[in-house]
């Protein structure tokens, strides 16, 4: 019995097999779905005239700076300025204790009077002395006595007339004033603190920025070539004309913002660097550049005729920068390239490219060296005109 049950489980299940093979036999074969090349954003390279500069990491100064220092000895009695405010050349700043410093100018002036009394009594025996000498009622030796008397008392006037002015200078510099035009630091001592004991104590900061110095530093090869174009850099000139123009532009700013002139080179070259020191000069009139500031100084050279492509086009591997082409089969290709300056989101291509060729300008990701597409054209759009929509990728 167990054998019968055995053969018709096994019949069952072969008439289940050969049924489930009858019913995939009848049907077609399933059919793997081919997906179209992705799509991808291309235009030709944008050919246009831009703008050739040099730029330049520099960093601003103020056009006058003083430290404004205690040069005499005393208790501070006054602070007559509030911090951050502007003040003229010769306002009152600070006064020290001026009480021992009067009293010294008193006993000076005392000391004066004395000596010139003195000066007086000599002055009048060798007038006397003359007459006597004239009659032969002395002799030569006593006159000549007089007469050194007379002279040692003159000295000994014009050694206290020094010590007055000695006093008075040093009675002076108990009222300490602003020697330059300019704003404020704030007072780095206070009412009631002792001053120049030891030495000559920092009191405040005096900053003119009317106007503001940028120095930057200048290769070799970049200042050969800021000399080919404006031969008249070193030398000073009568017309700014003969100066070339810089364009300041700090972290956060873009456009032209501030425009100056250089004014001035360094004469020798910096042998442990190879750079030379130039300085340009902006105006101020915001107050918004500020001593201490770092910023890019762009010198214009002239003008080229370049290729632009989009900045986000170009990308960076380890060989270099480079952008994706598509040939004429529309298969991706990876061209390396060297690139130029940056006009505003647009990057100049300075070898590598055609301006026939096609270059993927969006939906980058998806492009893939090697690998068909399917482009689709579109136009680079110029960038904005001026020399100060522009930032450089060469230079210092």
């Amino acid at each position: 019995m167990p054998f019968v049950r055995f053969q018709k489980l096994s019949a069952i299940l072969l008439a289940t097999l050969w049924f489930i093979v009858g019913l995939y036999g009848c049907g077609s074969a399933p059919q793997l779905e081919v997906l179209p090349p992705p799509e991808v954003i291309v235009s030709h390279p944008l050919e246009k005239n831009v703008t050739e500069f040099l730029e330049f990491r520099g960093i601003a100064e103020a056009r006058e700076f003083v430290e404004v220092r205690a040069r005499a000895e005393g208790w501070l009695d006054k602070v007559n300025f509030e911090p951050g405010s502007r003040v003229n050349s010769g306002s009152l700043l600070f006064v020290i204790d001026p009480r021992p410093y009067q009293v010294r100018v008193d006993q000076s002036l005392a000391a004066l009077k004395g000596q010139e009394a003195e000066l007086l009594l000599k002055q009048a025996n060798l007038r006397r002395a003359q007459q006597l000498l004239s009659t032969s009622s002395i002799s030569q030796q006593q006159f000549d006595v007089q007469s050194a008397e007379e002279a040692v008392a003159r000295s000994q006037v014009g050694i206290a007339e020094a010590a007055v002015e000695k006093a008075n200078l040093e009675l002076s510099y108990t009222r300490i004033t602003a020697p330059i035009n300019g704003r404020l630091s704030r007072n780095y001592v206070d009412v009631g603190n002792l001053v120049g004991a030891k030495e000559k104590t920092l009191l405040t900061e005096i900053i003119n920025d009317d106007t503001i110095f940028v120095y930057f530093d200048v290769s070799e090869r970049d200042f050969l070539m800021l000399m080919r174009r404006w031969p008249r850099i070193q030398t000073k000139t009568p017309s700014n004309l003969d100066k070339p123009a810089a364009y300041l532009l700090l972290a956060d700013q873009s456009g032209i913002p501030h425009e100056g002139r250089i004014d001035y080179v360094e004469p020798r070259l910096d042998p442990s660097t190879g750079t030379l020191r130039v300085r340009a000069v902006f105006p101020n009139e915001n107050r918004l550049l500020v001593s201490g500031l770092f910023g890019r100084v762009r010198v214009r050279l002239g003008e080229k005729k370049a290729l632009l492509v989009p900045e986000l086009a170009v990308g960076v591997a380890q060989a270099g920068r480079f952008v994706l082409v598509v040939n004429e089969d529309n298969f991706v290709e990876q061209r390396l390239v060297e690139t130029g300056q940056l006009e505003g989101t647009l990057r100049v291509i300075e070898k590598g490219l055609k301006p026939d060729e096609r270059v993927v300008v969006n939906a980058i990701q998806r492009a893939t060296p090697g690998a068909k597409v399917t482009p689709r054209q579109t136009s680079i759009e110029p960038a904005p005109q001026g020399p100060g929509t522009t930032t450089q990728s060469s230079g210092m």
